[in-house]
């Protein structure tokens, strides 16, 4: 997830990292305010061997990552939101994992 971040931010941009424990959830959020995810890929960035060009490189990856992450997270029984920032440029990803006691 910060590996994204930092392939689709462009020079000088900021990567915030925060993580919190909820009630009953470890949070950990995500936010860069990169170029965001075009409108036509929103609801296929977790999809396997989609790829989107790195705006600064214009190379693509394997399209495995947010699904390999997306799994990982669903076998923990948590929770993954991929968004655009709605305050400006940027995506925000926010993962809940329930703690274990």
């Amino acid at each position: 997830m910060i590996q994204n971040a930092i392939d689709f931010s462009f020079e000088g941009g900021q990567i915030f990292v925060r993580i919190d424990v909820l009630e009953s959830d470890l949070q950990i959020v995500i936010e860069d305010n990169g170029a965001g995810i075009p409108l036509y890929a929103e609801n296929r960035i977790f999809e396997k061997f989609y790829s989107l060009e790195r705006p600064m490189t214009g190379k693509k990856g394997t399209g495995l990552g947010l699904n390999f992450v997306r799994e990982v997270v669903d076998l923990h029984e948590g929770r993954i939101e991929i968004k655009n920032k709605s305050n400006g440029p940027g995506v925000l990803v926010s993962i809940n994992l329930p703690v274990v006691d």
